[in-house]
């Protein structure tokens, strides 16, 4: 925690540093921390596929780290950009067709996202569109980071909403989509608290994906729409995939795996991620039930 502290307090306080730190993070812990490598040459291999040899998974596994460094730096940097400048990051979006169908339906939508790219010029694209966005979210352990993540989303006007709180959290997410609101949620792996089951991700039977996004849409019969972002040499590329209906009915967690929106949403974050495995960062063990941090 020291250690991170003081890499934090570089990044915000120094920023001509920040690539320094960042790579010196990068390739320390990438040799160091063993955990950390083990999952992230794991979930390499599940980007890249069976046919990739170990060398590809390490060099993928090492870049994917390094997007994790450059994104922290990003947020301690520009915790006080303007929704606007964050807009500004986002010079390619795509989907607009699908997600305005989406809207036309009038009951509420979710957005289902994972850990790629950068959130909150995603979240300002939207906020552009949508009056009120919830988000919801597991708190950083580290209070420096979680400080200059939440201003950025302050300024943005998002409505957060912590796993923490459980059922309060649950209500007040099926309370925006009864009002027609925007709800988004991470759904390429677990945060503590929430409910995951066995699901084929990568061919991976048994991988660790969370039931929510499937059971919050359906609890209203929202659509889900698939929207990811990456980073391109000229800005940030937002795009929304196919639109996935769903009816109003009751799933329960170990049904979801099975249930053809959490077919197609998986689908549509493995498509995502195969186009830009090293921006995917999944530092997660994503074999089991328990989550492993939370940077995004």
């Amino acid at each position: 925690m020291a250690w991170d502290g003081l890499y934090y307090r570089i990044l915000e306080d120094f920023p001509l540093l920040a690539p320094a730190a960042c790579k010196v993070v990068q390739v320390g812990a990438f040799a160091c921390a063993t955990t950390w490598r083990r999952n992230l040459m794991f979930n390499a291999g599940l980007a890249l596929g069976p046919r990739s040899n170990s060398l590809a998974r390490a060099l993928c596994a090492y870049r994917m780290l390094g997007s994790m460094q450059s994104l922290i730096a990003e947020i301690l940097r520009d915790q006080s950009a303007s929704p606007e400048a964050l807009r500004a990051k986002v010079t390619e979006f795509g989907g607009t067709e699908t997600y305005l169908a989406a809207r036309n339906l009038r009951r509420g939508i979710v957005i289902a996202g994972i850990h790629m790219g950068s959130f909150e010029p995603a979240l300002a694209t939207l906020r552009a569109i949508e009056p009120r966005v919830h988000v919801l979210f597991q708190p950083d352990a580290m209070p420096r980071f979680e400080r200059a993540r939440s201003e950025r989303r302050r300024r943005l006007g998002i409505i957060e909403h912590p796993v923490s709180e459980g059922i309060a959290a649950w209500s007040a997410l099926q309370d925006a989509l009864k009002a027609d609101e925007a709800v988004v949620i991470h759904a390429d792996r677990i945060m503590p608290g929430q409910t995951a089951s066995p699901m084929d991700f990568f061919g991976l039977s048994n991988a660790a994906l969370p039931s929510g996004p499937v059971r919050l849409a359906t609890t209203v019969g929202s659509p889900i729409v698939p929207t990811f972002c990456a980073k391109l040499p000229n800005g940030l590329r937002v795009w929304a995939e196919r639109c996935i209906e769903t009816t109003q009915e009751q799933v329960l967690a170990h049904d979801v795996a099975q249930h053809p929106a959490q077919r197609a949403l998986v689908a549509a974050m493995e498509s995502a991620i195969r186009q830009f495995p090293e921006q995917w960062m999944a530092l997660a063990d994503l074999r089991t039930r328990s989550a492993t941090g939370s940077r995004a």
